[in-house]
């Protein structure tokens, strides 16, 4: 048998590819998001230059992904905080990301530098609540809970509170050749976005101590939206903004 050519790859293993290239595209994806207010000093020590914290607001997703092209049925997480980008457009950066699909960590790790780790992640209702649980070792690190399909919403009023929501910016650090390492800002948004219902109402959020996944630092404040959306969306390629020489 001949080997294989690799230009024909764009990712590895050879015949079982880990990373797809992009886009792809995720329906039915299920978001239960809790805005809160944190630690302005503990948020504004996550953020690398020269992106700016713009208020003291944190942003908590937890997703279930109930079909995603390549990845399959996972559930994911990410804190998200309000930066303003080196051109002056607004989005959020992220210090924390949870999820369960081997490829989606991989996938968001060398494409757009997201720091994610796996983990366990849950997106389910439990009588009248909506519950969400991120979990890292074994250890429960948080709980989001919203009450269950109350108010009907828009579903614009995330970005509202949070202007730059629908734009996440990363730290993408490569370790490459002869001991040089690449630093680079990545940001991207999602694409071609449906949404098929929204729903806001009262919700809470707890967060928990774990030196592999410190989200207790973002201490957690007032809640200041919660939010249940069904979105279909598309994962598009990011591009650099700002690069560290």
């Amino acid at each position: 048998m001949a080997p294989f050519d690799p230009r024909d790859l764009h990712s590895t293993p050879h015949l079982a590819p880990l990373v797809p290239t992009l886009p792809i595209r995720l329906r039915r994806t299920e978001i239960l998001t809790v805005v809160y207010r944190t630690d302005r000093a503990a948020a504004d020590a996550l953020i690398p230059e020269p992106l700016e914290l713009t208020g003291d607001l944190c942003v908590v997703h937890v997703y279930k992904m109930h079909d995603a092209e390549w990845f399959g049925v996972y559930c994911e997480s990410a804190f998200q905080l309000p930066v303003r980008m080196p051109d002056g457009r607004c989005a959020v950066y992220s210090p924390f990301l949870v999820l369960e699909s081997d490829g989606a960590v991989a996938a968001g790790r060398e494409i757009y530098g997201q720091p994610k780790k796996a983990g366990q992640v849950s997106l389910d209702p439990d009588g009248d609540l909506l519950v969400g649980r991120i979990a890292r070792n074994g250890i429960e690190i948080a709980t989001a809970t919203m009450c269950w399909k109350q108010t009907p919403s828009s579903g614009g009023e995330l970005e509202r509170l949070v202007p730059g929501s629908g734009l996440n910016v990363n730290l993408r650090v490569r370790q490459e050749e002869e001991g040089r390492t690449s630093r680079e800002l990545v940001a991207r948004a999602f694409a071609d976005v449906v949404e098929h219902e929204a729903w806001t109402g009262p919700g809470t959020l707890e967060l928990h101590p774990n030196a592999q996944l410190p989200v207790h630092l973002l201490r957690a404040g007032e809640v200041v939206l919660a939010l249940h959306r069904v979105l279909d969306l598309t994962l598009a390629p990011g591009s650099v903004v700002h690069s560290y020489r």
